[in-house]
């Protein structure tokens, strides 16, 4: 039950992640003019789709072994792939970034999500039902990265491979950049949460001591109140 538990925010936040990948990549298939590149995007965008159904049954199979109250944090609502910045409320990235950019960033973190596939792989097992689905995805993944840069690197000649590795690297610090961000919000919603309860307790504590009959005005000479008198 612990390691179920353990593993329930891994399931859910990855599933959000490909998700919000499908999404992305549908969107840059809408936007291009180009029927082989569109072709690329929508079955890019398919991919990441069954990569999403697949986490997200995993992560129905451990919120069923789970009590009511965690399995209930970590159900799935749409607007979440936007509170939890995986897709940005200014819009698509191929409406926000240079196509060369874009293409970079898919080739970044479509390796960056094998390593990630890697530890998961790990916690199921390589040789269970869901360890080869797993497997199959991170074989989606080299896929997609191997596309990405044969299209970086055929659109734009002039940038040699150690160029995309500086995109590479860019994009590996933002990601570890947003998990600290993460870990830092999560550490301060356990510090400040018993301080607002504290406050929340004191402040009722503090009007239950008040002394209400002041404030009853029926068949009261307003004109007899005194000057310190809150009313």
């Amino acid at each position: 039950m612990k390691n179920n538990r353990s593993h329930l925010p891994i399931f859910y936040e990855t599933a959000h992640a490909e998700l919000a990948s499908a999404l992305e990549m549908l969107a840059a298939c809408k936007k291009t003019e180009k029927p082989n590149q569109a072709f690329g995007y929508f079955m890019h965008a398919k991919d990441e789709y069954n990569h999403a159904k697949c986490f997200f049954k995993m992560l129905s199979t451990r919120g069923k072994k789970s009590s009511v109250e965690i399995a209930r944090k970590f159900r799935f609502v749409a607007p979440s792939l936007i509170k939890k910045g995986y897709i940005s409320n200014k819009g698509f990235l191929i409406e926000n970034m240079h196509l060369k950019d874009f293409i970079a960033f898919v080739y970044t973190n479509e390796l960056l999500a094998k390593s990630s596939f890697e530890k998961i792989l790990k916690l199921v097992g390589p040789y269970t039902k869901e360890g080869l689905k797993i497997s199959n995805i991170m074989s989606d993944e080299l896929l997609h990265h191997g596309m990405a840069k044969k299209f970086f690197l055929n659109h734009y000649p002039a940038l040699q491979p150690w160029q995309l590795m500086i995109y590479r690297t860019k994009e590996t610090l933002n990601n570890k950049g947003r998990k600290i961000y993460d870990a830092n919000l999560k550490f301060l919603e356990r510090l400040l949460t018993p301080l607002y309860k504290g406050v929340a307790f004191l402040a009722g504590f503090m009007a239950n001591k008040l002394d209400l009959d002041e404030y009853k005005r029926e068949g009261k000479n307003l004109m007899n109140i005194s000057s310190k008198s809150v009313l």
